[in-house]
């Protein structure tokens, strides 16, 4: 290990830890077993919740469970 990995080593065990309440694309993909060409559909056609930083989407969890909450009531309504 060189001194600048030591560092960074060091570094990052002084970082809090953080608990990620967004997912990718690549993620929400596997999380509703979707492609991501069909995931960024779903962007595109504003059918999905999500979030656009620069050229990034991302997806709350807590919101696309309430959106497939919401899909799911729809569809026991007759």
């Amino acid at each position: 290990m060189n001194i600048k990995e030591a560092i960074k080593q060091k570094e990052m065990k002084n970082l809090p830890t953080i608990e990620r309440t967004t997912m990718t694309v690549k993620e929400m993909a596997v999380y509703l077993d979707l492609s991501t060409d069909f995931v960024y559909k779903l962007c595109r056609e504003k059918k999905i919740p999500h979030i656009k930083i620069g050229t990034r989407t991302m997806f709350k969890k807590e919101s696309i469970d309430k959106w497939l909450s919401d899909l799911e009531r729809e569809s026991c309504q007759y």
